[in-house]
């Protein structure tokens, strides 16, 4: 029992480590929260199901859910986030568009698709027993998936010209612009990537459970409390808060119930902001006062 509850916390947290990477990439390069991404999560969804209702091949309708993906995420940024950024407009108002462009685009696809659950026509096979545990295919595919894409993204971040840009525009974007950078080319290059990652964990977890127009909020929530718990700017700090989430998550569900998962969640955001005293605000004070 043990083992199995180890190893579902594991595939949870495999699965919100994945979304924390993108959200994380874009938060920390523009500094404001970006609720429309769990929009972006769920529309990837609704796009590999209609390709695969078009009798699509099932890989043609992963790549082609992905790229279109990416475009909708770098749209939100051209259409909504790039106006607001060349008015210099308050994060309180960057927050309201996004929360604006999140419940747009939940009732987009309510009203074409509907509000009932669909499932993903895909079948993944039998289950893989490993001792004790007991894992579907699809759930292999998921960690696998992560550690692959975790290796991947830090190796870019740290090791790359472009990865070490957007890291750099997290520390100081306008001595950036100064030496010459097109920081509104990078801005489009860390949508890209964050809805990259959105469209990944929507993937995995839509042929897992199914979807529905609201799946996006609560993905979107375990992430932003992973970066925040692991540290804005450190991809290794927020897959950490995401594995930690995971086996909180699980063994409450194990303990308790699954109407406890999204207490869990909220529980861990609520102690980590009265421990911190602040929170984000507080840390980001402090780094940059040193």
């Amino acid at each position: 029992m043990i083992l199995q509850l180890i190893a579902n916390g594991i595939i949870t947290g495999s699965l919100i480590s994945i979304m924390a990477i993108g959200f994380g990439v874009i938060y920390s390069t523009t500094n404001f929260f970006h609720i429309a991404y769990g929009a972006v999560y769920m529309v990837a969804d609704y796009l590999m199901y209609t390709l695969l209702s078009w009798h699509l091949p099932f890989a043609i309708s992963i790549i082609l859910s992905i790229i279109l993906t990416i475009i909708v995420g770098i749209l939100i940024e051209y259409l909504v986030y790039k106006p607001l950024h060349e008015k210099r407009a308050s994060h309180g108002i960057y927050l309201i568009s996004s929360l604006g462009v999140y419940i747009l685009m939940i009732n987009i696809i309510a009203l074409i698709f509907g509000n009932e659950t669909k499932l993903l026509s895909y079948e993944i096979g039998a289950s893989v027993h490993l001792g004790e545990i007991i894992l579907t295919k699809i759930q292999v595919i998921q960690f696998f998936t992560f550690l692959i894409l975790a290796i991947l993204s830090i190796f870019f971040m740290h090791y790359t010209r472009i990865g070490k840009t957007i890291l750099a525009m997290g520390c100081n974007a306008r001595l950036l612009e100064f030496s010459g950078v097109n920081l509104r080319q990078m801005r489009f290059i860390v949508f890209a990537i964050g809805s990259f990652f959105a469209s990944i964990a929507a993937i995995l977890t839509g042929l897992d459970v199914g979807i529905d127009p609201y799946m996006g909020m609560m993905p979107l929530l375990n992430a932003v409390t992973a970066v925040i718990l692991g540290g804005v700017k450190r991809i290794e700090g927020a897959i950490a808060g995401a594995f930690f989430i995971g086996m909180s998550q699980n063994l409450a569900i194990w303990y308790f119930s699954g109407r406890w998962e999204s207490v869990v969640t909220f529980s861990i955001l609520i102690v980590f902001f009265l421990y911190q005293s602040g929170g984000v605000l507080k840390m980001k004070k402090r780094a940059e006062e040193r």
